[in-house]
């Protein structure tokens, strides 16, 4: 039984988190400890891609469910992949006893990701080279001659641009004096390295007046410059993004099939490609490729969004409504193990 300690803060309605000590947490099976509150594991859930906030949801006596916040002040890299695994696992076994009992329990299938060991229910979608965890948002090749690239867990969306990227942690840092009164701003952000250069010019700028703050900003900075991914997994990645971004679609795409010729599966690339004819405003291109994209990993989400969203642009009706009907199973498995969740 995999058991995690964790330290932890009570957060308030204000954001806020009071008091200067930590309180005791742990999680064990399906046991979650809270300063010697005992509840079931699925109470609490991560409402965060990245951070240490986390949810708890508690049935009300009413029925409807209490919603409140945890800042894990230690050990927070290591519960959010035990909840994921926890969650999963539970999540997993209530959709295989349901199709049982529809008679359907043949057409269960599963997978584990190898990243952050999650239980994925893959049941109706299609076979194919890559799968999608939509606990850690990373994007795997499962049917590789060549095994899983290690490198390919850091791949992901930017939270900032949208578009499949390498993100990583930055610090925006501001340190200002006016008179007898001083003082700083900081917080992190996770974003690919170009969209973090717009904002590393500027912290650069607004703290040459104080000086304090410009050794954070040339870091930050040269890390945004520093930090492509040339000559990694997906080399040239970044500078393509940055064209598609910027309008220059034919470039981008030059660009991005360099890449594919190295990535037979690269749902991640053909996904940006599928962005950049929407900067264009060309949803029919745009749709042409997202369906080339789910041919690589069929159950990667934001590539199915997008493509719902193009096809009711174009009146595909037909093709809206079986991309619907692959769903909205899916999402009507995922509801009703939260509804049996918040239910205890």
């Amino acid at each position: 039984m995999e058991v995690v300690q964790f330290k932890f803060k009570w957060v308030d309605a204000q954001g806020k988190e009071p008091g200067l000590f930590s309180k005791k947490g742990m999680l064990s099976g399906d046991s979650l400890t809270l300063d010697g509150q005992e509840l079931p594991a699925n109470t609490l859930v991560g409402n965060e891609q990245w951070g240490n906030r986390f949810a708890l949801i508690e049935p009300g006596q009413d029925g409807e469910a209490e919603h409140r916040t945890i800042a894990v002040t230690e050990g927070a890299d290591n519960l959010r992949p035990a909840l994921n695994r926890a969650h999963s696992k539970q999540e997993a076994h209530r959709r295989r006893e349901q199709l049982q009992k529809q008679g359907r329990g043949g057409a269960y299938h599963e997978a584990e990701c190898p990243h952050c060991h999650a239980t994925l229910d893959l049941t109706d979608f299609p076979r194919t080279p890559q799968v999608y965890c939509w606990f850690c948002n990373t994007i795997t090749t499962i049917d590789s001659p060549d095994g899983v690239p290690r490198a390919e867990s850091a791949y992901r969306l930017c939270e900032e641009c949208g578009m499949y990227s390498k993100p990583r942690r930055f610090t925006i840092f501001y340190f200002y004096f006016l008179l007898v009164i001083y003082g700083f701003s900081s917080r992190e952000t996770w974003r690919c390295p170009a969209c973090m250069r717009p904002e590393a010019w500027k912290m650069l700028f607004g703290n040459l007046l104080f000086v304090l703050g410009v050794p954070v900003a040339l870091v930050q900075l040269f890390r945004s410059y520093g930090g492509t991914d040339i000559g990694s997994l997906y080399g040239g990645l970044d500078a393509a993004n940055l064209k598609a971004r910027k309008g220059n679609l034919e470039g981008a795409i030059q660009q991005y099939r360099k890449i594919l010729e190295n990535h037979e599966a690269a749902v991640g690339v053909k996904y940006n490609i599928g962005m950049a004819f929407l900067h264009k405003n060309d949803r029919e291109n745009a749709a042409r490729t997202l369906e080339y994209a789910l041919e690589d990993c069929s159950n990667f989400r934001p590539a199915a969004v997008v493509l719902a969203n193009c096809y009711e642009a174009t009146g595909e009706t037909a093709q809206l409504e079986a991309l619907k009907q692959l769903w909205s199973e899916e999402e009507q498995a995922a509801h009703e193990a939260e509804s049996q969740a918040e239910a205890g």
